[in-house]
């Protein structure tokens, strides 16, 4: 594997990593906390039926799973640095045949040319070192015509609901 974003590597690859594969500062009991904001960034990606999708940065894989279930003919791929996350999303998808997880830099990870139909992302574009070297990755992974949606936070300075919790 090529990792060019060795910052975030080793982060989600150490304690980072597992305190989130754990589910987070707080632990995780029941259901994704962003669940609804996943909803909203599938249907703004329209994912449905065959589509092929990507999902960078999936983390535990709550995103991937849901699009999966949305794309039943199809296939959701998850790809992320961090290899406890990746763990995680691995049991939760056991015996689903639609999804697959694989560890990697969004920046150089040799993705099929054309191969997905939709690229999402939920919080995970924000942790590019290189964006202009992820998006053309993603871009080139894109058949003609192909969509991309993701969530990001905004700057710092107007982004409350994402800095105060983390700090």
């Amino acid at each position: 594997m090529t990792v060019h974003n060795t910052e975030q590597f080793e982060a989600w690859n150490g304690d980072e990593g597992e305190v989130w594969a754990a589910g987070g500062p707080g632990g995780r009991d029941g259901e994704d906390p962003d669940a609804e904001l996943t909803r909203r960034l599938l249907d703004a990606a329209l994912v449905g039926g065959r589509d092929r999708v990507l999902d960078i940065g999936c983390g535990t894989g709550d995103t991937t799973l849901m699009a999966a279930s949305r794309a039943p003919e199809g296939h959701a791929l998850g790809l992320d640095l961090s290899g406890p996350m990746l763990d995680e999303a691995r049991k939760a998808a056991s015996g689903r045949g639609n999804v697959t997880f694989e560890q990697g830099d969004a920046q150089v990870h040799p993705l099929p040319d054309g191969g997905f139909d939709v690229a999402v992302s939920r919080h995970g574009v924000m942790f590019f070192a290189d964006p202009i070297a992820a998006f053309a990755n993603v871009r080139r992974a894109l058949r003609p015509g192909g969509r991309l949606a993701f969530i990001c936070p905004q700057p710092p300075e107007r982004c409350a609901w994402y800095v105060v919790p983390v700090a």
